[in-house]
This record gives C-alpha cells, structure tokens and sequence, in this order.
C-alpha cells in the first residue's frame, strides 16, 4: 500500500513542469534541475501541483479494480459487492479490520487521500516563495490548495473519523502524529474553504476549480457543521450563480428524438459543455495523462449476463455468449456484475415514478426483459431470457437493471468487448447543491423551501412533484439515490447524516454511542434487502454492523507511527490503545 506508510515516509515532490516554449526547445541549463527548490518559485510551478491535483480527483471514478466509489456504494443502502472476492467486502464482520486483506478496499480510500493531501500542502506551504504578481494571484492559487486539501479530508472523517491532520509540508520522516478530532479538522477546512471562495475565480476553464464548487463543498462541510443557515446561504450563491439546470435538448445527439434531457446530460462528450455541472474532471482517450483503461462502468456497474455458466433456456442451454463484436455485448458492454444495487435502488424509489426519466424504459433504463438469448445454439435465440430456468442466485451477480444513460461509454480502449471507456466524470453537479438546500432547508424546519428544491430536479425528470408533506430525511437520501447513481460518494453522505443525527440527538441518536446505534445502519438494514435477510452468496454471507459506519484506520499506519498515537475506530481491535484525540491545530501540524 503505497501511501498507507506516509506518515514515516520521506515526502517525494512530483515533478510536474508546465509546457512551456523551453520544453518544445530545450536548451542546455544547468540550474533547471527538476527540484523543489528550483520549481515551486512562480506561478507555474504551483500550477504543475494544481494540475497534479485535478487529476487526482478522478481516482474515485476509474477503473474495474474496483474505483474507491464502488465501495462507498458497497458500505451503503444502495447495493453490495456482486463479487465473492474477500477484498470486495461482502461480509464486513470478517473482512473490514485493520489487518485483514478483505479491508483492501477500504485501505485503498484511505491511499488515494494522502497523496493529494500532501501535494496540496506544498502549495500551500511554498506560497510564499514565488514573487507573485499581486496578492490576488498568490490567493488564487492558495485557494485552490484549500479546496483540495478540504475535498479529501471531508471524505477521510466521513470515511475513517478521527485522522491526523497534516497541516504543512513534511520534508523529513515523521513518527509522532496524532489523530485530530473529525469536529477539529471540520472546523479548520471550514476556515480554509471561507477564505478560498473570496478568492476562487467565477468561471473556469472544464476541469479547474471555481468559486461555485468551493461554495459546493463548503455547504457541505457547514452542513457537517450543523450550520444550517450558513449552508443555505452557500448553495444559494451557487444556484443564484452562472449555473443552471440543462433542462432542454443539448449536446451531441440533440436532434435525436430516441433520447432525452436526461441522456444528453451523461453523455462524456456533453458533460464539460452545459450549464450543470460545477466540477467536471478531464478524462478523454489519446490526451496525455487519460486514466488507463477508462471508466470501467459498464464492466463494474451492469450484470455478468453475458457469462457462460449463469443464465440458462428452457433446455438448459446457456441463454448467452460474449464473442467480439456481439451487437448486444456493443449495446450493454461485457459486464462482470462487481457491483450488484438492492431492490431499493432498482425498484424501490422509482414506485411512484410516473413519467420519470430517469427510469424511462424506452431509452435510458434497461430492465432484465431487454436481455436477449444471443446464444446461437439456443433454440429461443433473439428471445427474453426467461430467468425461471436459471438458479435463483444468480440473480446476484447476473440478473438486475440498470441506468443505461449513466453507465454506457462507448469504449476505445475496448471497442469488439466494450467495458467503459475514456469520459469526464462529474464531482460536483447543480442538481446535487439544490438537494443540499433542501436538506438545510429539512433540518431547518423549512419544509416547502425543501420541497420546492427537490421539484426542481423532479420537473426536469418528469417525476411527479411532491409537497411539504412528503419530505423528510429518508426521501431527500431517495431523490439522491435516483439523481445522483455513481456519482455522490453514498457512504460518505450517510455517514455525515448520521453524525448530524447523533450530536443533536435527533431520533434517540447520541454521539456517545455512535458506533453502536446510528442512522448510518438503521437505514442499511432497512433499505438494503442483501445485508437485512443475511443472504449467504457461496461461501460469504452478506453481513454488516453499526460500527462500520467508519472503515477501520489500516493498522499498518498505526505500527508505523512509532512515537504518536493515531487512534483506531471504536469496534475494531486496537482501540482500547487510544488516546484522547487533538482539537487543536497548529502550525507544527
């Protein structure tokens, strides 16, 4: 695990120079040695680490491994691991531990923070070394340092609780860090993101971090706060602003009448180009530094339907084959299920959906009867697989629907066995800062502010609009879910609801038992079929507890620190070691 050992670990500077006439034609240079000292001196050595930065912000959306998204949707109500691989975290109770290989996920959140986090720190404490043009240059650059140092520690505290807070560059090996409180750290990214939104400039080029994400993140962060009305008056800056949602016809199949609004707004060649979106990270094939292998959605996020030994005919023939260049394998891409949502996500919340969209079953949803035999030596060839002649269970991993319009990018990398290819991806999109104000608008009281918020994302769907009655909690989490499908980080969000619940002891919730009752896992076991009724999927069963509301700190960071104390959440071995954890920080951090 590569950046798990950070904490004792030398910080190596990335090397990231911008192209400039000197690269094109290089000239013999004895002091243009690539180190700190000679790059981290104007503005476009503090751009290279920017740029390093906004390609990090991907991490969470790419690959098949799977992407650390993937399993902030296993740790929630929306689905589970369709794999049986240890590492997929079917059963939480055996392999989400500080040791274990199952946690592999979990350690993989916890590497894809720190690498970020100390980038930005060297920004942030470098700014004073270039001779800067003006103050409003050096602010803007440092702004955006905040942002992405806040981006990664809301996930980490949201994810992991309590965690050291690095508050500088570390240029020597460290063994005495110290777990801050998550209240701590909240309390200092909230700072740095007030100050970063004066100074982060209002319109972007696609891929860079504006003011209206700042403003995003930090109703976020003043929500995680329990300042309500501080987080209604961030996302109004937001909604008030250059953004609007795309609710006509746009982009690059608009004349096509076989698609919608909604297909237009998740298409990778619309997504950097509409009004929508806040912060769009830059992915697209053959340009320089594109994720390998692409988005994987459509090999991660659809079922393994296409496998020989899963979906049977009534002879008990394979319903269905994978052969290159297969016209359904091109429609649907080669899905290996790894990702398998519950019947909440796939039947539940779309019950009263009317003409919604977002499940329109013409275009952008696929139902398992648009699953065909395509098995030439069945018989039913070109058929609707019937799945009464198949197991039961594998149903699991072979047999669900799926939003075609989030998943399907056509794929370059693979074109004959598509599995997703090269796309943006969006971090922060309007749709999600109006379901932020609806939720303050909740905690508030203000429950026609929050209803009015919530319609304007169903009026663009066609979803029936609800009123002031219908809103609380559970149904503002259930707009997310049928909005915001791979892109809020679930587990995160729930997590951050249930903190909320727990320190203003909503609902019987305390924070002095937070790891043994909390809304996160009251509502999983409510909503998620698999965890609830202990489903055994081969050899594991599907198994999940309050205390996993945080992931467990990997325990080969905490041996590490020799001489400090990073404490280990409640309910995994280990924390019976803990100290009390800092509530200050200061400039040694």
């Amino acid at each position: 695990m590569k950046i798990i050992t950070i904490f004792i670990c030398t910080i190596i500077f990335l090397t990231v120079v911008s192209c400039d006439e000197n690269l094109i034609n290089p000239k013999p240079n004895p002091l243009s040695i690539n180190t700190p000292e000679n790059i981290y001196v104007d503005r476009d050595g503090m751009e290279g680490v920017l740029l390093s930065l906004r390609r990090d912000l991907r991490s969470d959306f790419y690959g098949g491994n799977p992407s650390p998204l993937t399993l902030e949707l296993i740790s929630s109500d929306i689905g589970v691991a369709g794999e049986q691989r240890q590492d997929m975290v079917i059963n939480h109770d055996l392999f989400s531990t500080p040791t274990n290989v199952g946690a592999w996920q979990e350690y993989r959140n916890w590497d894809v923070a720190w690498k970020p986090i100390r980038d930005a720190n060297v920004v942030i404490s470098r700014i004073d070394n270039p001779d800067w043009v003006s103050e409003s240059e050096k602010n803007q650059i440092l702004a955006e340092a905040f942002f992405h140092r806040a981006y990664w520690y809301y996930r980490l505290v949201h994810q992991f609780g309590d965690v050291p807070f690095l508050n500088n560059e570390y240029t020597e090996p460290r063994t005495n860090f110290y777990s801050h409180s998550r209240r701590t750290i909240l309390e200092k990214i909230q700072d740095d993101l007030e100050f970063a939104v004066q100074h982060l400039p209002v319109n972007v080029e696609p891929g860079k971090v504006s003011r209206g994400a700042g403003n995003h993140l930090l109703t976020k962060i003043y929500l995680s706060n329990s300042q309500f009305d501080d987080a209604i008056n961030a996302a109004t800056s937001v909604i008030n602003g250059s953004y609007s949602l795309m609710t006509n016809r746009f982009g690059v199949v608009a004349s096509d009448d076989r698609f919608n609004v909604i297909w237009d707004l998740h298409q990778k060649e619309n997504k950097s180009s509409n009004d929508e979106g806040i912060l769009v990270v830059q992915d697209k094939f053959g340009f320089p530094g594109a994720q390998t292998g692409g988005t994987q959605t459509m090999r991660v996020y659809t079922p393994w339907w296409s496998h020989a030994i899963w979906l049977k005919d009534p002879n008990g023939l394979r319903c269905c084959v994978d052969p290159q260049w297969d016209p359904q394998i091109l429609a649907f891409g080669r899905g290996v299920g790894m990702f398998r949502p519950g019947n909440y996500y796939n039947f539940d919340i779309w019950e009263d959906a009317g003409a919604d969209l977002r499940v329109d079953p013409d275009t952008n949803w696929v139902s398992t009867n648009k699953i065909l035999i395509n098995n030439p030596a069945s018989e039913y060839f070109g058929q609707p697989v019937d799945f009464s002649h198949s197991n039961p269970m594998d149903s699991v991993r072979a047999w669900f629907p799926w939003p075609q319009y989030k998943v399907y990018v056509e794929d370059e990398y693979r074109p004959q066995t598509p599995t997703g290819g090269s796309s943006d991806w969006y971090v922060f999109r309007l749709a999600e800062t109006y379901l932020l104000r609806a939720e303050a608008y909740y905690w508030k009281g203000e429950l026609a502010n929050a209803a009015d918020d919530i319609n304007n994302i169903r009026e663009r769907a066609l979803a029936p609009p609800i009123s002031s009655n219908d809103v609380d909690i559970n149904y503002i989490l259930d707009e997310r879910a049928r909005e915001l499908y791979l892109e809020e980080p679930r587990k995160t969000e729930l997590t951050r609801i249930a903190f909320i619940k727990a320190e203003n002891n909503i609902n019987g919730y305390s924070i002095d038992n937070f790891h043994e009752n909390n809304y996160w896992f009251d509502r999983i076991i409510e909503r998620n079929t698999f965890y609830n009724r202990g489903i055994v999927w081969e050899q594991f069963e599907y198994k999940i507890s309050p205390y996993h509301v945080l992931w467990p700190i990997p325990q080969s960071a905490i041996d590490a620190n020799t001489t400090g104390r990073i404490n280990q959440n409640l309910g995994y071995f280990g924390a019976d070691n803990n100290v009390a954890p800092l509530t200050e920080i200061s400039e040694d951090d």
